[in-house]
């Protein structure tokens, strides 16, 4: 297999995105999809041709969501069930060659960042039950429904035809969208929105099933690319990222300096110092953890403004809202209010 660059790998994958997307847009909507494609320079003919200039994966993101937005709800879904993990490209063949599920599972986390999909996340094990849990705090529900379609269209493709997808269960992190009936017939799982947290949740032996047809040297060429791939762009993530994703576990808004540190196998001096060099403090990154994920339960869901200040390790809510009014400009009173009135 010859070597292949990051940028090579990138725009390999979002030609390939692209033309995938094309093919879920009917006909009839072809027009209007159209003016959403020359949003970042492109059009259903170039697509189809293979020339999408310097798109990145952001270009993609936003043509993808815009189209949910403005034009198929459900795209998201219609867009994950067409996809093979083969059209991740050498990540993708990283991933179906992978001794088992929970290996493959690992190689797609650990790569997230060559993907469209750079979701951060983690698998947990508790007892006879395995988790697939999103780390990173996602502002839009566009992307949370995006990283459980993708994980699940994964995990779902990998196991034997004869696994029975319905000892999975979902949970979502938001309302029932106005298209449930799509979630519905994507996934053959139970469901629940408005959970705490979003996740898939299936039985941990699966974690040890074999990847059918995998090949062992194809695994460790591909993986050993991925890496190359991933220290040539310098995409390993910082302290900043680090640190927030240890903050967005279910269990990290009032974790300590000396804890996250620990947790990262330095001293709470070099975190300070790395923090520092990074631009910011400990406390800003908690601030800001805070504030992104105040913003995201005011406006998508029914929390009240004290039960939302007691989640964020708020001692009283004044001191929540005046925080999110140094953030914002605004009170969060008066966000939620205006969310309503838009």
């Amino acid at each position: 297999m010859a070597l292949i660059t990051f940028e090579q790998q990138t725009h390999k994958a979002i030609a390939a995105y692209f033309q995938l997307l094309i093919n879920c847009v009917p006909q009839k909507n072809r027009l209007k999809f159209d003016r959403i494609l020359e949003e970042v320079g492109l059009s259903n003919g170039a697509v189809l041709g293979g020339a999408i200039g310097k798109a990145v994966f952001r270009d993609f993101k936003q043509v993808l969501y815009n189209t949910q937005d403005q034009l198929i709800p459900d795209i998201i879904l219609t867009f994950s069930k067409a996809v093979r993990l083969s059209g991740l490209g050498i990540l993708g063949y990283a991933i179906i060659n992978s001794e088992n599920i929970g290996k493959a599972l690992e190689v797609s986390s650990r790569f997230s960042s060559l993907a469209y999909s750079n979701f951060n996340f983690e698998v947990c094990r508790h007892k006879d039950i395995a988790s697939i849990r999103l780390l990173d705090h996602m502002p839009s529900r566009l992307e949370r429904e995006d990283f459980i379609c993708s994980k699940y269209n994964m995990l779902s493709r990998m196991l034997p035809a004869s696994t029975n997808l319905s000892k999975m269960h979902i949970q979502l992190d938001y309302p029932r969208p106005s298209y449930q009936d799509s979630y519905w017939r994507f996934f053959k799982s139970s469901m629940q929105f408005d959970t705490s947290h979003l996740c898939i949740n299936f039985p941990a032996e699966w974690l040890e099933t074999a990847v059918s047809g995998a090949d062992r040297e194809l695994y460790l060429l591909c993986e050993a690319q991925c890496a190359e791939m991933l220290a040539e762009h310098g995409l390993v993530s910082n302290v900043i990222q680090k640190v927030r994703r240890i903050m967005l576990r279910p269990d990290g808004i009032g974790i300590g300096l000396e804890a996250v540190a620990s947790k990262l196998n330095m001293s709470p001096r070099n975190l300070r110092e790395k923090l520092y060099q990074s631009g910011t403090t400990y406390k800003q990154v908690v601030v800001d953890v805070r504030m992104s994920l105040a913003k995201q339960y005011l406006l998508e869901s029914y929390m009240s403004i004290k039960e939302i200040s007691y989640r964020l390790n708020y001692a009283q809510p004044n001191s929540f809202g005046r925080a999110f009014k140094r953030t914002y400009g605004i009170s969060p009173e008066n966000m939620r209010l205006q969310s309503v009135t838009y």
